[in-house]
């Protein structure tokens, strides 16, 4: 991916924000329009990651017509933003890696919880990485895994309020594809959801979605 935004913050440092604004056709400039302005500027991704519209230009057009405000060739920013496009557009439909935390937990177990409150805490059992986590190589993916393991079972003494002792994680790095982590982060071997208890709630007959995997705050 082209970084643009580097050259699209050098220019626009020349140029008055207002006078940027007019330029991209913007008639009643307003503190709304100049905080947009800053936060694209300031954006890395030039604002294409987050769908906005604020009735003159949508993501994409913003940063097109920002470009050609700052009098920028077509063919050096027309592929620059294609590519951040692509880049989101990867990121948005690959698969993301995570790490489910397995206690043995079974509904025999508090049988005096109501499952709907089991399935809010749900996520307690799903560790997000870090959103990159996907474009490492195998072997960092893997290690990135373990060190979160790692760093999870310091945080949590090895015990999960309500689902209990932390027995092994399993880290979820494709579709249907895990490995078996030893609480001290060590490979076990393969794994599948082979009596795994996941607790769920239905709506009409219809399973409601589980809640989705959290970052550091899963204790």
């Amino acid at each position: 991916m082209t970084d643009i935004s580097q050259d699209v913050q050098q220019r626009a440092a020349q140029v008055p924000a207002d006078e940027l604004l007019t330029r991209m056709g913007y008639r009643t400039i307003g503190p709304k329009a100049r905080d947009r302005l800053s936060r694209v500027l300031a954006d890395p991704l030039l604002g294409l990651a987050t769908p906005e519209y604020d009735f003159h230009l949508a993501s994409r057009a913003f940063s097109q017509a920002l470009c050609q405000a700052l009098a920028m060739e077509p063919d050096e920013y027309l592929p620059a933003l294609d590519a951040i496009e692509a880049y989101l557009e990867e990121e948005r439909q690959a698969y993301k890696p995570w790490l489910f935390v397995d206690t043995g937990f079974k509904r025999s177990d508090r049988p005096g919880t109501a499952i709907f409150i089991l399935a809010m805490i749900e996520s307690k059992r799903r560790l997000r990485l870090p959103p990159d986590t996907f474009r490492l190589p195998w072997e960092q993916q893997l290690q990135r895994a373990q060190q979160v393991v790692r760093q999870h079972m310091a945080d949590t003494g090895g015990e999960l309020k309500i689902w209990g002792r932390i027995q092994r994680y399993l880290f979820c790095y494709a579709e249907d594809q895990m490995l078996e982590l030893s609480p001290n982060g060590e490979v076990v071997g393969d794994a599948s959801w082979t009596g795994i208890s996941q607790a769920s709630v239905t709506l009409k007959g219809k399973p409601l979605p589980l809640p989705t995997p959290v970052g550091e705050d899963a204790t």
